[in-house]
């Protein structure tokens, strides 16, 4: 683990850890998941106990460093950095580990081997992975989560669903194999995503993925941020398309569609990359993100 740069000391004994990981770009519609970590690691005061040195996993000329501005205005260079976090659930008798940062662009057996072997030391019971894909959903129902693992006793006792997907995959699905043929089992949390609301942060997407989290892992903690980030998010898309008789007629095509197929197997394939048509709803996507990009809240 040469490339695992340590920030604090090392937990010397870890309670029956979880391990949840979420990484932003292709796994991550509207940053639902990368959200949904922050917030569970700022609410659990989690700490960053170390760092992966991102030289070996990215191709910086497509993730970017960043120059910040110091104190005395002295120019630091910050780079991408995937950071390891843990936080203790002591109503729990559990620590959660959390691993969050852009998706690699490199070397990913290197990075999953990484990560098992820090797995493995930290006698990890079970890998989480969280992420949200683009679908055909409107906004004004609640964002489904596909829960999806190929472990018998998750699905069993948990109630998961077995994912026969094949096909393209990102880091989540490449990392969740890598753990189960090592014999760490794993679950994948999904959120759907409307697909015509993507350029903003999406905290009706985080807040479901935590409550599915929650029930998953048997843990409670207060979500109101969340839910009044939600009414503002859903408020403000909203008030955009009351004003737009296509964009009214496209949701409620949309609405019928799903209340329509809300039966238990209904499930949309977590690795399944949703194409979407451009034509009709090209100026209603653009419009509602201009909008949202617009009255974004500081």
């Amino acid at each position: 683990m040469e490339d695992l740069v340590w920030l604090d000391s090392i937990p010397s004994e870890l309670r029956r850890p979880i391990l949840i990981a979420a990484f932003a770009g292709w796994n991550d519609a509207a940053e639902a998941a990368s959200l949904a970590v922050d917030f569970l690691r700022r609410k659990l005061n989690a700490r960053v106990i170390a760092e992966i040195d991102p030289e070996e996993y990215y191709d910086f000329t497509s993730i970017r460093p960043q120059i910040v501005l110091g104190n005395s205005m002295n120019r630091k260079i910050r780079w991408p950095r995937t950071s390891i976090s843990i936080a203790r659930l002591d109503y729990a008798d559990r620590d959660l580990i959390f691993v969050k940062g852009p998706e690699p662009q490199l070397r990913w057996k290197r990075f999953s081997s990484m990560l098992f072997e820090l797995a493995e030391d930290f006698e990890v019971e079970m890998m989480v992975s969280l992420g949200a894909l683009l679908a055909d959903y409107p906004h004004t129902r609640p964002v489904r989560v596909a829960a999806t693992s190929n472990h018998a006793e998750l699905i069993e006792k948990q109630g998961l669903i077995p994912s026969g997907y094949e096909g393209p995959t990102g880091i989540l699905g490449v990392l969740t194999a890598w753990f189960e043929k090592g014999g760490i089992p794993g679950a994948s949390l999904w959120a759907n995503i409307p697909h015509y609301v993507t350029q903003t942060p999406s905290p009706k997407g985080a807040r479901a993925l935590i409550e599915r989290l929650m029930e998953l892992l048997e843990f409670r903690i207060d979500t109101l941020e969340l839910d009044l980030a939600t009414a503002e998010y859903d408020r403000q898309i909203s008030s955009m398309i009351d004003n737009d008789d296509e964009a009214k007629a496209y949701i409620a095509q949309l609405e019928a569609s799903r209340d329509l197929e809300q039966t238990e197997d209904d499930v949309i394939d977590p690795n399944f990359e949703q194409q979407v048509e451009s034509g009709s709803i090209e100026s209603l996507t653009e419009e509602v993100q201009n909008f949202l990009r617009n009255h974004k809240k500081d």
